[in-house]
């Protein structure tokens, strides 16, 4: 069994390990940001997620667009009760608008 000092020390030590990776991670994300890139290494895997848009919200549009009867059953499923919102405002003939912007950002595991 350890001593009560050196059971502190294994956390201390957890601890400085932890801001070390953090500080190491930040500077791998600024890394990969500039590549544009994603990069595997010793089973590190930093993954490059480009700049997009949200997903657009279909089904507020859809629904503010539908006409009263409008059939949603053709764009739904049976087993489980979800309605395919993008195909319904498509078959509406409604433009939707892009949803908000997304940064490029990392992930790294």
């Amino acid at each position: 069994m350890l001593s009560e000092m050196e059971f502190a020390q294994l956390f201390i030590e957890y601890a400085e390990h932890g801001k070390q990776q953090e500080e190491i991670s930040k500077k791998i994300e600024e890394e990969i940001l500039e590549r544009k890139e994603s990069s595997k290494i010793a089973g590190v895997t930093a993954k490059y997620f480009s700049e997009g848009f949200e997903t657009p919200d279909y089904e507020q549009v859809a629904k503010v667009n539908m006409p009263d009867g409008f059939d949603l059953s053709p764009y739904s499923k049976e087993q489980e009760p979800s309605v395919k919102w993008k195909e319904v405002c498509e078959a509406l003939q409604v433009e939707v608008p892009k949803g908000a912007p997304k940064p490029a950002r990392v992930t790294i595991k």
